[in-house]
């Protein structure tokens, strides 16, 4: 691992909202060397082959997490900086150009960088192009090739269009109207006619326009047809382009938006990869070494003690089979927390509020929230097997929810001491914010303080502790329109995160031999197994769990086993939602 600055900066910017890899080594700011990956990355298919063992690369993470950093990285290696053109200047003398040994120096890419020869790069973000009907998405496709065609006018390039003024600015006729996909085949044309190689292509964010449309009711399948259209080139271009690099948060790749572009190899959970993308605990140990100091100091703490809360607060994220791959942490919000430590007044403020949660407003995707909100999808369960979770697909009008989760990053897969997996919370960071961001939908989060007594009432394993859980339940939900709450399925989620805010251990629709319970919560003392109904009676709920001898897995253990049914009974116009409750212990140990 390489921290690579200027030697200007021996405690560089952390710059946690910049991804242009140009920008970053100009500035002296903080890089996080992982050229490294580049070597099997971009292996030549053999020792005198100028062309790449895997020409075709897919690569999906969560948001904030790098991609658009690791893609600059890539064209700087591939180009490096291309000067513009002299006409373009307005009199000005040239910026100083830096060759790609200056770009890369101190990197594990110095000695290969200029060696490997240069590629003109077609750089497409489609964090733009989102759209809701497809005349609209081919308007924002074009709209951002036309950026492409521009940029290399500007350097210079006959790119069979004539500028519409004297910025070099490229605009496309619409008559006759040329589709995306033909204006980025010439584009490519036009770039090996003028370097004399084949040119790379990298997609950033190439999920938007599909992102864009989950948990929406218009027919996806029109917005579908027009980007098949447009990747199914990159696939006819093959003997054209000499790299091409997919990224985005999802894994619509194996589905039928890239039936045509059946090359891709996809690297999003390979064990060798999973660090590509996220810093890793020496890194963060070794780079960020000055920040966590100050941070330390101002907190008034260890730097180990620092480094337990910022490992259970921000790390955790795995892209790989856990035994075999590193968990990381997520850039950005590590970035963001690590800028906010340097400060003194800021950091006394967490002691009140809290740490910072800059995943809520970086890589929170809230068409999840809004799914969760619908009801459209279960309350997770067991993880599916190991293989089924790397290869599973899903459909905009059928999605596997378990996967979205891992995909953009609230769940992620752990080993217990059995070596069984089961799905988790990354971190602190995204339980909380998934947790507060879900319960927002029906009203403001509880405080602190509520949380604090419904885990003390609900530990307590008697009557007056249920009966202070209960009323607590019950005040929170007066607090909810009761349109918000028509079925079980709600007051189940409702209480589902409140469980995640209390950070106590539970688990909701758990299998079992008799059928399956609504939720386990489980205290060092005993286990509270409990059932739901909605508007029948709580004494039903009991019922169920005996009849179907919900807990008998925990007898003969040494915590009591206690069953608990719960009842919400629906609100009216002028009367909040209600719970009641009735318990009875199932097994207590001698």
């Amino acid at each position: 691992m390489n921290m690579v600055m200027s030697s200007e900066h021996p405690r560089p910017s952390l710059n946690p909202g910049r991804s242009e890899f140009l920008q970053i080594r100009r500035g002296g700011g903080l890089y996080i060397d992982k050229t490294h990956h580049f070597r099997s990355l971009l292996a030549p298919e053999s020792e005198d082959a100028p062309t790449l063992r895997n020409p075709y690369v897919f690569l999906a993470r969560p948001r904030r997490f790098g991609k658009s950093l690791l893609v600059t990285t890539l064209e700087a290696f591939f180009q490096g900086e291309v000067p513009l053109a002299p006409r373009y200047l307005n009199g000005h003398s040239p910026p100083q150009i830096l060759s790609k040994v200056e770009l890369f120096r101190a990197t594990a890419a110095a000695d290969t960088a200029e060696s490997q020869g240069f590629h003109p790069v077609v750089r497409l973000n489609m964090a733009n192009t989102p759209a809701d009907a497809p005349e609209e998405l081919k308007a924002n496709l074009l709209e951002m090739l036309g950026n492409q065609y521009t940029q290399w006018n500007r350097r210079g390039v006959d790119v069979g269009l004539e500028p519409v003024n004297e910025s070099g600015l490229v605009r496309f006729p619409t008559d006759p109207a040329v589709s995306p996909a033909q204006r980025l085949e010439e584009l490519v044309i036009q770039l090996k006619a003028r370097y004399g190689t084949n040119p790379v292509v990298l997609v950033d964010e190439y999920d938007a326009p599909l992102v864009h449309l989950l948990g929406k009711k218009a027919d996806p399948e029109p917005i579908l047809d027009t980007l098949r259209n447009f990747y199914v080139k990159l696939k006819s271009l093959e003997n054209q382009l000499h790299f091409v690099f997919v990224t985005g948060i999802t894994r619509f790749a194996r589905v039928s938006l890239f039936s045509a572009l059946n090359n891709l190899w996809d690297i999003s959970w390979e064990p060798a990869y999973a660090t590509l993308c996220g810093f890793t605990e020496q890194e963060v140990r070794t780079a960020l070494r000055p920040h966590l100091a100050t941070g330390a100091a101002h907190l008034n703490v260890s730097l180990e003690e620092l480094m337990g809360k910022v490992r259970r607060h921000y790390n955790g994220y795995c892209f790989g089979f856990p035994e075999d791959s590193e968990s990381v942490y997520n850039p950005y919000t590590l970035a963001c927390c690590l800028r906010d430590m340097q400060n003194r007044s800021d950091v006394r403020r967490w002691t009140v509020t809290g740490w910072p949660n800059h995943w809520a407003v970086s890589g929170n995707p809230m068409f999840l929230i809004r799914l969760m909100k619908e009801g459209q999808y279960p309350l997770p369960a067991d993880p599916p097997p190991w293989n089924n979770l790397m290869t599973t697909t899903y459909s905009l009008d059928r999605v596997d929810f378990v996967s979205l989760m891992c995909q953009t990053g609230y769940y992620t897969l752990r080993q217990d001491t059995d070596g069984d997996l089961y799905l988790d919370y990354p971190n602190d960071e995204v339980r909380r914010t998934y947790s507060h961001e879900l319960l927002e939908t029906y009203r403001r989060p509880p405080d602190l303080r509520t949380l604090q007594a419904m885990y003390r009432t609900l530990a307590n394993n008697d009557y007056q502790g249920y009966q202070g859980f209960c009323n607590l339940l019950h005040t929170f939900l007066a607090g909810i329109p009761s349109e918000k709450l028509r079925r079980e399925t709600d007051c189940h989620l409702v209480l589902h995160v409140l469980c995640q805010l209390m950070q106590v251990e539970f688990q909701s629709e758990v299998h079992q031999g008799g059928g399956r319970s609504d939720m386990e919560v489980r205290f060092p003392g005993h286990v509270c197994v409990m059932e739901f109904k909605y508007g029948e009676s709580p004494q039903v709920a009991l019922d169920q769990i005996r009849s179907h001898d919900y807990g008998r897995r925990h007898f003969g253990g040494e915590r009591r086993v206690v069953a608990l049914g719960l009842n919400f009974v629906p609100g009216t116009g002028e009367e909040p939602p209600r719970v009641q409750f009735v318990f009875e212990d199932r097994y207590r140990p001698d």
